[in-house]
């Protein structure tokens, strides 16, 4: 009779479901309180503050209690060069020094000066927690697959917290045109409603200026959130370069049984 697995709750977990729960519901509500607002400034003919609350209506909803972390990350990648993940950082760091470490070196001839590493070469990272972790790794031998396990850990983390970002992002950038189309076919239609054997120019100048306001600024937004989100794929891209650098550098110190010197 085939045994069935079953998993022991952890005391820990109730807590981590409830947490995420209550930061989504925190997240809903708040993004209808902001989805009114939106409301009461269309009604006042604001009709950009009323797009940008909605904007900011349907962040809220998708980005839930990862707001503020939304907020910052984005703020960090479009401002600055720098990882938003600690470990990410020390993977770019480490990258770097084993660039520079195995680079062959020429001289002005094109002649190799400096050539591949040695059998058991030493080789000088700077000081960090990955560095020190496949210092630990390579000294007991434990082979390659362990060496990307280790080294996989410090990219993960950074991956999907870009990941979510920018799906959240480009989520508000598509829908955003939607959006500014319900702006127009309300205008277009108070527009319609005022067809007759006296309309003039004055009488369906502000529903025209409904219509074109809302796809305006519905565009104008979702071009925003798109350059946002574009900065999150830019980082994906280079994040996943340094890990297919590293991963291949890995290779070689293992290949070579090379020792890793951690940098005072």
């Amino acid at each position: 009779m085939a045994k069935t697995s079953q998993r022991i709750a952890l005391p820990g977990d109730a807590l981590a479901h409830d947490t995420g729960a209550s930061a989504g519901a925190l997240g809903l509500l708040i993004a209808i309180a902001v989805f009114a607002i939106a409301i009461v400034c269309f009604v006042a003919e604001s009709y950009f503050l009323s797009m940008l609350a909605v904007s900011i209506a349907l962040l809220c909803y998708v980005a839930g209690g990862e707001m503020i972390k939304l907020v910052q990350s984005s703020l960090t990648v479009f401002f600055s060069s720098r990882h938003v993940v600690e470990n990410a950082v020390h993977l770019g760091n480490t990258v770097a020094a084993l660039r520079k470490a195995l680079y062959m070196k020429r001289d002005d001839q094109g002649n190799i000066k400096l050539g591949p590493i040695d059998e058991g070469a030493p080789i000088k990272l700077p000081d960090n927690p990955l560095v020190r972790e496949l210092q630990s790794v390579l000294r007991h031998k434990k082979g390659q697959e362990y060496t990307e396990y280790v080294a996989h850990h410090y990219y993960v983390d950074c991956r999907e917290r870009y990941d979510h970002f920018h799906a959240h992002l480009e989520f508000v950038a598509n829908v955003m045109p939607l959006f500014g189309l319900i702006g127009t076919v309300i205008g277009l239609i108070g527009m319609f409603d005022r067809l007759g054997s006296n309309t003039s120019v004055e009488n369906l100048a502000p529903e025209l200026a409904i219509s074109l306001q809302c796809t305006l600024f519905g565009a104008i937004l979702a071009s925003v959130y798109l350059s946002a989100a574009s900065r999150f794929e830019q980082r994906i891209k280079a994040l996943e370069y340094d890990y297919e650098i590293l991963v291949h550098a890995l290779d070689v110190l293992v290949r070579h049984n090379a020792h890793v010197e951690v940098q005072a």
